[in-house]
């Protein structure tokens, strides 16, 4: 790895915001002389996460908890008696009830318990009003949250739309991987044992591609962010995942040895996996890296894809009308029709997906400007090309120069 392809990591990039945050963090508490200052560190820590929209939330989340945990625990703290331990642990019991029903109602105050028992627990045994003291750590938690927003926004923004792109592009290619050990006809014992890990391996990648699109909505609503919705990409992946499934039903048992029907579709169900896979591993990686395919971001065609597809069908649809199918066994024969439905289904949601993956790309013209800018400062003029003139009915081939 170069580099600048070391420096350019997401892991990278994440490690150095967070160490500005927490560094200015510091700074800002000991500025203002906070009497808690590493709550602010810790914040600030906290808010930082993989994509802006992550950082929205975990902001949001961290500065709802401490207002409602802050302002509950000092009231109670007020008026609560903490003299004696049997006291002091009824007080907070009235103090932990409310807030964890608020918590369990309202995820977005799952931190106010916490900072509730920190109010109460601080004011207890110290000279400081319980309310200076909730006001101490509401202004400690909103100076870490600032400082983690800002950091989040204007060092190496990370947009939840990328996130999304690179985590599509890994369910991609695990459902590459699938389709291609599912459609192998000489696929090993043992392999096939292990299909219910691999499916819980597509299942689990999923999760996260679920959690970045919904900090891609939350970038959107606030416009930080890329304005493309990209539930409709994580609703195809999800249908393809089901597809697989379909598909490894109807090849989890093996056609008898010798029987023609299902050596006459190897063909066809090869041809099928082939570009099947193909397309998946491409559109893999033009939504990995936009510019890396064809050079211009394009998710490659799924044509090949659907004319594989529409050959195995019309060869399903052959030895139907040949009769073969009817001196099948009952089993074989629904295993055939339930992996033709299957393999429609792949073939449609293909075709949605690569619809989908196209609207979630940057567009070329954004990468034709990039490239434009490139040739500019590196002193290449770009030459627009220049339509050619008709030729002349009358022109020979030796007439005609060659074309590049």
């Amino acid at each position: 790895m170069s580099l600048l392809a070391a420096v350019r990591a997401p892991e990278v990039r994440l490690a150095f915001r967070v160490t500005v945050a927490g560094t200015a963090a510091l700074a800002m508490a000991r500025l203002f002389n906070l009497p808690q200052g590493y709550w602010a560190v810790i914040t600030a820590i906290m808010v930082m996460q993989a994509s802006i929209g992550g950082s929205l939330k975990a902001a949001l989340d961290r500065f709802a908890g401490t207002l409602s945990g802050a302002a509950w625990g000092a009231l109670v703290a007020t008026f609560g008696q903490h003299d004696t331990l049997l006291h002091l642990c009824l007080t907070l019991a009235v103090a932990l009830a409310p807030l964890a029903w608020l918590a369990a109602r309202y995820p977005v105050c799952k931190l106010a318990p916490v900072t509730a028992i920190i109010v109460l627990l601080t004011s207890s045994g110290g000279t400081q009003s319980s309310f200076m003291l909730a006001l101490d750590r509401v202004f400690e938690i909103v100076i870490g949250n600032v400082i983690g927003l800002a950091v989040a926004l204007f060092v190496f923004p990370a947009r939840a739309h990328g996130v999304v792109l690179t985590t599509a592009a890994r369910v991609a290619d695990l459902c590459a991987d699938m389709l291609d050990v599912l459609l192998d006809p000489d696929l090993a014992d043992d392999v096939r044992q292990g299909l219910s890990k691999r499916h819980a391996q597509l299942w689990a990648a999923l999760r996260p591609l679920d959690t970045a699109a919904e900090e891609a909505q939350r970038e959107r609503r606030t416009w930080l962010g890329d304005q493309r919705d990209p539930a409709p990409l994580v609703r195809t992946l999800t249908r393809v995942r089901h597809d697989l499934v379909m598909v490894g039903r109807a090849t989890s048992n093996r056609a008898p040895s010798g029987v023609a029907a299902a050596q006459r579709l190897e063909g066809p169900q090869a041809e099928v996996r082939r570009q099947g896979v193909l397309f998946l591993r491409h559109a893999a990686m033009a939504m990995r890296a936009p510019s890396a395919l064809h050079g211009q971001g394009q998710i490659p065609p799924v044509e090949p894809v659907q004319a594989a597809t529409h050959a195995y069908l019309d060869m399903v649809q052959t030895l139907r009308a040949e009769g073969v199918l009817r001196e099948l066994p009952r089993g074989v024969t629904g295993q055939i029709y339930t992996l033709s439905f299957a393999l429609e289904q792949l073939s449609q949601d293909l075709t949605d997906l690569h619809a989908r993956a196209e609207e979630m790309i940057p567009p070329a013209r954004h990468q034709d400007k990039a490239a434009e800018g490139a040739a500019v400062l590196t002193g290449v003029e770009l030459v627009a090309p220049q339509p050619q003139a008709p030729q002349s009915p009358v022109a020979t081939s030796q007439d005609t120069p060659p074309t590049g």
